[in-house]
């Protein structure tokens, strides 16, 4: 059987710690979210920002100003 030796008791402390450091970065605590909050804030950002150009786009394109401009290009 394999026996427990101080060394080892300090490596598993030293992860232990690593992996609580890791958790508290990527999800935060009290009230920060943390690396995971930040990535879902910014994918609404991105979402946003793609309904509005998606809006503008329609606009555009809906008054003839992105068909003329798309055939000017093209002549």
């Amino acid at each position: 059987m394999l026996e427990l030796t101080d060394k080892h008791v300090k490596m598993i402390e030293e992860t232990h710690d690593t992996v609580n450091t890791l958790k508290t970065v990527l999800l935060g605590v009290n009230g920060d979210e943390g690396l995971v909050g930040d990535v879902k804030q910014l994918a609404r950002g991105h979402q946003k920002l793609c309904n509005r150009v998606w809006i503008l786009i329609g606009v555009l394109a809906s008054t003839g100003v992105l068909s003329v401009s798309v055939l000017e290009l093209f002549k």
